[in-house]
């Protein structure tokens, strides 16, 4: 995405634009960084490390510039004798939002934007301080500890989700079959091992965030009654989208299904199961 004709703080203008507010220049630190090392969205920052984690000082110089601007706007609030700021969003920002960058940028990167922000906008500040710390820190050989752990898990999990397709026929467990056996051949490919270590990073963190999901649902399967429409599929097809963008993004797998993927290894009972697979891999 080419953003030199947009103004430099628009990243900004985007969090708050799904985010509503946003308490403290920390978190909004935060959220961005992720957009660019999880989302791998390209965005005017250069983050280095600091002693709360990945930071950038152009990002609270571009705080002042949008709220003098009109784009954002303050508000200082005191609470328990301590000072600090929320920031949001004003009608010129959103006219910018809508007009301006909703059409130079790529529908499928403001949907991967929107997404991590309303994931870890949840989080108060300090619990995302501290994830990101922790996960952006970490050494190769914990990262490849942590790997293979997450390798284990994956294959650990297939066969309770196949027995589990196979009895429910839920579409949800279709693309969950399709996730795991997708995340089990990335990390098998020797690709996988010589990315760089920020690349690498973020692999194996968003695989551990996959089977946290799987593991949770596996203790309590609930899948939908047949033939209705199921509630966990856009989740669940929210993850298996960006394991495939990821994929493709490091070129260690070029798309869903290619060559390494064959929808046989889903153990299919009859066509009209294979086709509703295929639809819904499709659609995800």
């Amino acid at each position: 995405m080419d953003g030199k004709n947009l103004i430099k703080g628009w990243p900004i203008l985007l969090v708050l634009h799904y985010a509503n507010k946003i308490p403290l220049h920390i978190k909004m630190q935060k959220l961005l960084f992720l957009i660019f090392s999880e989302a791998k969205i390209k965005i005017p920052y250069n983050f280095t490390k600091h002693e709360h984690g990945p930071y950038d000082p152009e990002i609270k110089i571009d705080f002042i510039s949008l709220d003098n601007e009109g784009y954002i706007k303050a508000m200082c609030v005191n609470k328990s004798e301590k000072t600090y700021w929320i920031f949001s969003i004003t009608e010129k920002g959103e006219e910018y939002v809508n007009k301006t960058l909703f059409k130079v940028i790529q529908e499928r990167d403001l949907k991967r934007i929107q997404t991590l922000v309303l994931k870890y906008n949840r989080m108060e500040w300090k619990n995302l301080v501290s994830m990101v710390y922790e996960k952006y820190n970490a050494g190769r050989p914990d990262l490849d500890r942590r790997k293979e752990g997450i390798r284990s898990e994956f294959l650990r999990i297939r066969p309770l989700w196949e027995v589990n397709y196979q009895k429910n026929k839920c579409e949800h467990i279709f693309t969950s079959l399709a996730m795991i056996d997708y995340a089990i051949i990335m990390l098998n490919k020797k690709r996988f091992d010589s990315l760089d270590i920020t690349q690498y990073n973020v692999l194996v963190n968003f695989l551990g965030d996959c089977i946290i999901y799987l593991k949770r649902e596996t203790a309590a399967f609930s899948p939908c009654p047949e033939n209705a429409e199921c509630q966990k599929l856009p989740e669940i097809g929210e993850l298996f989208q960006f394991i495939q963008y990821l994929g493709e993004k490091f070129r260690i797998l070029p798309s869903t299904f290619s060559d390494d993927v064959y929808l046989e290894d889903f153990e299919l009972e009859g066509e009209q199961q294979g086709d509703e697979l295929r639809a819904t891999v499709k659609t995800t």
